[in-house]
């Protein structure tokens, strides 16, 4: 889809038809080699250095691995605004140029999903309180959001958020302060779209979806579905989803497959999440049960928010789909991801690891006793 997508606009600048296709097979194949590398990690290494069997490690023993992956996702987040090393596209700074262009929101997804999942895993039951368990993890969401608002990158707070939000509930917290923080990001929300122009005229966009033309050719493919894939397609349609910032991959992969490929792609992409969610659930400890979580949610948000966007169900943003749209940061980060709940996978059990750790679910009265002792 990157090929067919990208190599008439690749050849108007210039370069060869197969340019963005072999950046994207270059990042694939070391998202590949991260993918191993992160499957076969002995998984302790995210909240303790092996400094036992590794004494040339003892003078950082003091130092929580999760803790500084978190340092260095805000200082790679801050570094967008550095001269010289943050490059700014269209009045955005998103990504630095340190040899090779990076987008440090998808680092912080990743050393968020880590972070949580270490920190809540010693200590599951301090998140019935509101000032020892969300309140700390909140203040780093909202230095986080922050810094990512002053690229601008809306879509990936709306992300970021989303994905907390999960991890949180997933971890226990109470559904009345979930609901209470829901309630005060909608609110922000809000007030954060009525303040950019651009942003305004998305939402219009979505109310009015004939008045953008952006919207009208990602509800195109559906007007013109078939059954069976399309053997050519015109090169002047391809420009489309090349564009930079335009997210419509799932678009013309509708135009090229019609309803018989679009039934498998949504085959392919279910199976993984079931898969990474039995994966969370046999996992040995409660800590690898969240790690797993958080790279089911990290994809699954970004899938269903890209669907939305291609379908018309929600505004228009730059949110990519993964393994699919092109990115070089996004397919290291989700395959990387996807290998620490290959991980997590290959360690787990049957057993539920909510009950080790003295979790109360949502059961009936008359079986909850166990879980009271």
């Amino acid at each position: 889809m990157v090929y067919s997508s990208s190599y008439y606009i690749a050849e108007i600048k210039g370069e060869s038809s197969a340019y963005y296709f072999l950046k994207q097979f270059v990042c694939v194949a070391i998202g590949a080699v991260l993918m191993l590398f992160f499957m076969f990690l002995t998984i302790t290494i995210f909240w303790n250095f092996p400094t036992k069997k590794h004494k040339w490690l003892a003078p950082i023993k003091w130092v929580k691995p999760y803790w500084a992956l978190l340092v260095l996702g805000v200082i790679t987040l801050a570094l967008v605004f550095v001269p010289g090393i943050g490059v700014n596209i269209n009045g955005s700074r998103r990504w630095i140029n340190v040899g090779i262009s990076i987008q440090p929101s998808e680092i912080m997804k990743v050393a968020l999903i880590v972070f949580i999942s270490c920190s809540i895993g010693k200590n599951p039951k301090k998140m019935r309180s509101f000032t020892h368990g969300l309140l700390p993890f909140l203040a780093i969401l909202l230095v986080v959001c922050a810094i990512i608002y002053k690229q601008p990158n809306f879509s990936a707070i709306m992300c970021i958020v989303a994905l907390v939000m999960c991890m949180l509930y997933v971890c226990g917290a109470k559904l009345t302060h979930l609901g209470a923080i829901i309630g005060a990001v909608g609110i922000a929300a809000v007030v954060l779209v009525t303040q950019e122009e651009y942003r305004a005229d998305r939402i219009s966009a979505f109310t009015d979806p004939m008045s953008s033309w952006q919207v009208k050719q990602s509800l195109l493919p559906s007007a013109l579905a078939a059954f069976w894939p399309r053997a050519r397609q015109q090169h002047a349609e391809n420009a489309l989803f090349a564009l930079p910032g335009i997210r419509l991959y799932l678009c013309h992969y509708r135009r090229r497959t019609r309803f018989c490929g679009l039934c498998g792609s949504s085959r392919a992409v279910r199976h993984p999440h079931l898969r990474g969610i039995v994966a969370a659930m046999r996992a040995k400890d409660l800590t690898g049960m969240l790690l797993a979580t958080g790279a089911v949610a990290m994809v699954a948000i970004q899938v269903v928010l890209n669907i939305g966007v291609n379908t018309a169900l929600l505004p228009a943003t730059g949110v990519v789909l993964p393994f699919i749209s092109y990115g070089g940061s996004g397919v290291l980060m989700f395959m990387s991801m996807i290998g620490v709940a290959l991980n997590v996978s290959r360690q787990g059990h049957a057993n539920v690891p909510a009950k080790k750790q003295g979790l109360r679910p949502s059961l009936k009265k008359n079986r909850s006793k166990e879980w009271r002792k």
